[in-house]
């Protein structure tokens, strides 16, 4: 996070507080994860600039509240329409992209270590075991790191150890994961990320809105759905805008 935190902006959206919940975001996966960061930071600018925007209109002695919301509004459309939320669809694409990739890497076949002769004796010792202790044992020469048991069982079809073909991508998964602790380390920060994107984006939305603000109105009146309501929105604005602008169309 900067030295001076801009308290105007949700800090949900800061970039550095944001890859701080990720807990594998670190120096190996950093560079994996570089879109979404600047995503974050993108965003975290322009709603700052929004907000600096909005004090320098207050000031502005030839518009009326109306107009200087609008004025605010229309660089806010600009600002995130142009750049900011395709940087952050962007980012949940290529972030997924990845996701995609590396779960299919995460359940791919194995090599066998063994001989042929030694991977076949292990795979018929765990087909004449019961189902309950096969798993488990499985389970167990993986995280025991024993590749040669491990390969030997996951390194041909399944049926020749017992193994069904519903259970086969889970202890491939598994397989990987205890040998390949890298990759598994770069799919959680990638998935991580992705769904930080996609569920920030609310927030994001809710604060250009809150940067942006509206015109409180006092006493009851009605919006545009003819609803009571004690504000009035950009949205309203520009559809009266638009409509008073109808007759001087050429």
């Amino acid at each position: 996070m900067a030295d001076e935190i801009d308290v105007r902006v949700s800090l949900d959206l800061d970039p550095e507080a944001a890859m701080a919940t990720i807990v594998d975001y670190d120096d190996d996966t950093a560079s994996y994860l570089s879109t979404a960061k600047s995503a974050f930071s993108e965003a975290f600018t322009a709603l700052g600039a929004i907000h600096d925007a909005k004090a320098a209109v207050a000031d502005d002695p030839t518009l009326n509240d109306a107009g200087r919301l609008l004025k605010v509004a229309d660089y806010a459309d600009k600002r995130m329409i142009a750049k900011v939320y395709p940087l952050w669809d962007t980012a949940s694409a290529s972030l997924n992209e990845k996701v995609q990739v590396w779960e299919k890497e995460m359940t791919k076949a194995v090599e066998s270590k063994a001989s042929q002769m030694v991977s076949s004796e292990i795979r018929a010792h765990f087909k004449a075991l019961p189902l309950s202790e096969r798993m488990v044992a499985i389970s167990q020469a993986i995280r025991d790191g024993d590749d040669v048991v491990a390969s030997a069982v996951l390194g041909a079809p399944g049926m020749l150890s017992g193994i069904d073909d519903e259970m086969k991508p889970i202890l491939l998964r598994e397989y990987h994961e205890r040998f390949n602790p890298g990759l598994a380390k770069r799919l959680r920060a990638v998935t991580a990320a992705r769904d930080l994107i996609d569920g920030r984006m609310g927030v994001l939305k809710k604060q250009v809105a809150k940067a942006v603000g509206t015109i409180k109105i006092k006493g009851n009146t009605f919006d545009l759905h003819g609803q009571y309501s004690g504000e009035v929105t950009p949205a309203q604005l520009r559809a009266k805008r638009d409509k008073s602008n109808k007759p001087f169309a050429l």
